[in-house]
């Protein structure tokens, strides 16, 4: 049995853990017996089932699953997509949604391209829309309601297509460059960080004439716009938007049938690349793609995905996620993949998700209805950075990506074949047509043996798998996040504090080993096969991306890590090439957020100093393993401070 420690058991016990006196053990079996209530007569054959591969580490359910099962009104689902209309009453209708879905935990993508541009004359009023940007700020506001009564940070995807008319307003809105002076120093620290007390801001102001302003410059280089600060944002492409940036064309603004303008289409490239260069948004999320390769395209086109982007959802869809965790299918012996272990894991795993839909307390009726029509899941894993270095292969190299090649087409057919044995003893989902979906783009890359089973069978789950961030849960797990390397060997944490006995102000330093690597190590593993996410070159990033991506019907959460130096024109030659085989595609460039307090260690350097023991051990990144972190308050604090 798996137990967790140090941070791991912090994140449980904070996160997860249902009191302070459950045990990690304990709480397997609570969400295994909530879950198995789905099986009916069965229900405590698989409660067994479901609390041993739990217990053991194999696999780990999303967070939303851990938090609410066996709790009054328990909501499951992490996140949901939710439909905009382009009337009083539709936007309404959105803004209720997204409140009530954020009041159970739950995160909540949003497509603003129905809503009329900025402008366009509305029947029966002689009045101008304000514009789809304007329906996001109300969206966003709302968030702040649910923040200020103390609830969840709001989880938010804002995105809006290429060729909608506001799509310069969208790009520009929430992302502001400031240039930091002792003229406009309160102005700005209070419009970044609204909440920070008086006091604070009198010491910073009192530390920016004595050398603090290139740690606070760093700290806030970007401002981003208060009325969008709770949202990521995303523009939807797809190939025809590719083709104009290549061929120089341009993008035809129409509305009813009508054009209303145009603009280069470099002209948005352009901006794209460079903010998200600068920022690390927005994000460029492929719905052409997406629906070209959507099983049920017949049914329900898709429309958005929820905010970390892994799952393409069709209105009122949902996430129901959860993770194989790679690393406990390694033989210790042969330090080879357990492919039999992992088949049984993979079996167990679109079991149990499949469950999760039939016991959830859905947050609206529209999203049931739906659910329960398409029963889309999202079977994933963790540990794939971590479970390439104990088989000795690099992840930034032809044998790593081989590797992880077989790792997911074996994972795609078993998955596919559990579905459709569920199929057999369950019933397929209520919106499956044979023919149709088997003429779907992903199917088209399914065996003739597994296409022979669904046509035969049938198929429980309109879509099975994704790859999410598992961002806590594998730090939980004491393994690396989704399909990301390991972020570090180590790090050098270095902060501002008082120099003892007076009020100067000096760095300090500490040194901060991944638990990880010190396992690695420890256990002598070839750590020739370590590299860090900021070794691996962009385009080796990306590639790794497109090849989980053939093998996954859902969509890729996955970190293109940047130096800071990289050039953005180098940047956006390669997402040129890359993303049309992509669903979606997040960058982030060192230092990019602010002020980075962590300098990463090598692998020799880690090594020193673990021998010299003068260390500590522990996952600095916090449940932040893509480096992608929010600049807030406390950080900022703890800067000053």
């Amino acid at each position: 049995m798996y137990e967790p420690t140090g941070f791991a058991q912090t994140i449980f016990a904070q996160r997860y853990a249902i009191n302070d006196k459950e045990t990690y053990v304990e709480a397997c079996e609570r969400v295994a017996k909530h879950i198995a209530v789905a099986e009916n007569g069965n229900a405590e054959k698989w409660a067994k089932r479901f609390t041993e591969v739990m217990a053991n580490n194999k696999f780990i359910p999303g967070g939303r699953i851990w938090y609410g099962s066996g709790r009054m009104k328990g909501q499951l689902l992490n996140c949901f997509v939710v439909p905009t209309e382009d009337s009083r009453e539709g936007w309404g209708k959105t803004v209720s949604d997204m409140l009530i879905i954020s009041g159970t935990g739950g995160g909540v993508g949003i497509n603003f391209s129905p809503i009329r541009p900025r402008g366009t004359p509305i029947r029966g009023t002689g009045g101008e829309s304000t514009g789809a940007v304007s329906l996001m700020e109300v969206i966003n506001e709302t968030g702040e309601v649910i923040k200020a009564g103390g609830g969840r940070r709001t989880a938010l995807m804002q995105c809006l297509r290429y060729d909608h008319a506001d799509i310069m307003e969208f790009l520009n809105k929430k992302f502001n460059k400031v240039d930091l002076t002792e003229d406009n120093l309160v102005e700005i620290l209070m419009d970044t960080f609204p909440n920070l007390p008086k006091d604070e801001v009198d010491k910073i102001v009192e530390s920016f004439g004595a050398g603090f302003e290139t740690p606070l410059k760093s700290l806030i280089k970007y401002q981003l716009d208060q009325r969008l600060k709770n949202a990521n944002v995303s523009v939807l492409v797809d190939d025809e938007f590719f083709q104009l940036v290549e061929n120089d064309g341009k993008i035809v603004f129409e509305w009813n049938g009508k054009e209303t303008g145009s603009i280069p289409a470099r002209d948005v490239w352009d901006i794209i690349i460079n903010n998200s260069w600068e920022s690390g948004e927005p994000g460029i999320l492929n719905i052409g793609l997406a629906n070209k390769m959507n099983n049920i395209w017949y049914h329900k086109p898709l429309i958005s995905t929820n905010p970390c982007g892994e799952i393409w959802l069709e209105k009122y869809g949902c996430c129901d996620l959860g993770a194989i965790n790679l690393v406990e299918h390694i033989d210790p012996v042969t330090k080879e993949m357990d492919w039999d272990m992992l088949a049984e894991t993979v079996t167990i795993g679109v079991r149990f998700l499949d469950d999760v839909l039939d016991v959830n307390i859905y947050p609206l009726a529209e999203i049931e209805k739906n659910c329960q029509t398409v029963r889309r899941i999202g079977l994933g894993i963790m540990g794939l950075g971590h479970a390439l270095i104990k088989l000795g292969v690099r992840y930034d190299n032809a044998d790593g990506r081989k590797k992880v090649e077989q790792i997911f087409n074996f994972i795609k057919k078993r998955a596919y074949e559990a579905s459709t044995y569920l199929a057999a003893e369950k019933g397929s989902f209520p919106a499956f047509d044979a023919d149709k979906f088997l003429e779907s783009g992903f199917c088209q890359t399914l065996t003739k043996g597994i296409r022979a089973k669904i046509k035969e069978y049938g198929i429980r789950n309109c879509a099975i798998l994704t790859i999410a961030p598992t961002g806590t849960t594998s730090i939980m797990a004491s393994t690396s996040s989704g399909i990301e390397p390991v972020f570090s060997a180590g790090y050098k944490r270095r902060y501002y504090a008082n120099k003892e006995g007076s009020n100067d102000r000096v760095i300090e330093e500490e040194i901060v080993i991944d638990p990880l690597f010190q396992q690695l190590y420890e256990e002598g593993y070839d750590l020739d096969a370590f590299v860090s996410a900021h070794e691996i070159d962009v385009e080796d990033h990306l590639r790794m991306q497109s090849i989980v991506q053939k093998h996954i019907d859902n969509a890729v959460s996955k970190t293109i890590n940047l130096p800071n130096d990289y050039p953005v024109e180098k940047y956006g030659q390669l997402l040129q090439k890359y993303g049309p085989k992509l669903k979606g595609t997040t960058v982030y460039r060192s230092g990019s957020r602010g002020n980075e307090p962590l300098v990463p260690l090598g692998v020799q350097e880690a090594k020193d100093y673990l021998e010299s023991q003068n260390v500590l051990i522990g996952t600095a990144q916090s449940d932040c393993p893509s480096g992608i972190c929010e600049i807030d308050e406390l950080e900022l604090q703890e800067i000053v401070n």
